[in-house]
């Protein structure tokens, strides 16, 4: 975690460094959020899971004459944690899993009502788990429970498509809507049974692959927000 704020603070500094009178094209930012996020495959349902999520990332505009509207791409570097939480049930399964994330999107700003929608794709890294199955020690027959004896390791690398919308809401700031979806599994062919003795006639067993599955609320700062829009005034002044 150290490591993961020592090369966000450094990707900051240089993002700003940057930033003179002909970089003022790029816009930096900064993130704050939380990811409300549940893991298809576990066997649990709902979005119970609640967890922060924090980074900084760059926007350059794809036509430069335009830097404050139209088609724009993103870049950001995030700690995400993400997995599942059920309490009531009794398999209470828990999960919190620790990702560097590193999103690339395209970006569309509507010049007339504020909005700005993006699809892109994310590249994660898990770097801790921390898991409990939650469950009760004395088998009940019909109710469902993994296999947890030889139940595999998740997936270091994590590939997931991205769709977000954000909007200003007081200068500098924006509210961020974000959802994801692992287009991989995180986790393969986990072994689920029906708590009945193997060999009888009621044992039932499946497999499952486990994906993460979150939304996100973020708010973001963007620290040259104003400087941005100069210049796209200054870009299409036609006297000086």
């Amino acid at each position: 975690m150290k490591r993961f704020f020592k090369i966000l603070f450094f990707v900051l500094l240089v993002h700003c460094a940057a930033f003179d009178a002909r970089a003022q094209l790029f816009k930096a930012f900064v993130i704050g959020g939380v990811n409300i996020a549940q893991i298809d495959g576990d066997e649990v349902y709902g979005y119970k899971k609640v967890a922060p999520q924090l980074g900084a990332g760059v926007m350059v505009p794809l036509n430069p004459r335009t830097p404050y509207k139209g088609w724009q791409a993103s870049l950001e570097l995030l700690y995400s944690q993400k997995g599942a939480r059920e309490t009531l049930d009794p398999f209470a399964y828990k999960s919190s899993l620790h990702y560097v994330d590193i999103p690339l999107m395209i970006h569309y700003i509507d010049p007339y009502g504020g909005l700005t929608f993006g699809l892109g794709l994310q590249y994660g890294r898990l770097f801790k788990i921390k898991e409990d199955w939650g469950l009760p020690e004395k088998i009940i027959n019909g109710f469902e429970r993994p296999m947890v004896n030889g139940v595999p390791a998740f997936n270091k690398n994590d590939l997931s498509f991205l769709a977000d919308v954000r909007f200003t809401v007081w200068k500098n700031f924006k509210l961020n809507f974000r959802y994801q979806y692992s287009l991989l599994p995180i986790r393969e062919d986990v072994w689920y049974y029906n708590g009945y003795p193997a060999g009888t006639q009621e044992f039932k067993s499946w497999s499952r692959d486990f994906r993460n599955n979150y939304m996100s609320l973020r708010v973001i700062y963007v620290i040259n927000e104003r400087d941005s829009r100069q210049l796209d005034r200054n870009i299409n002044r036609t006297t000086y």
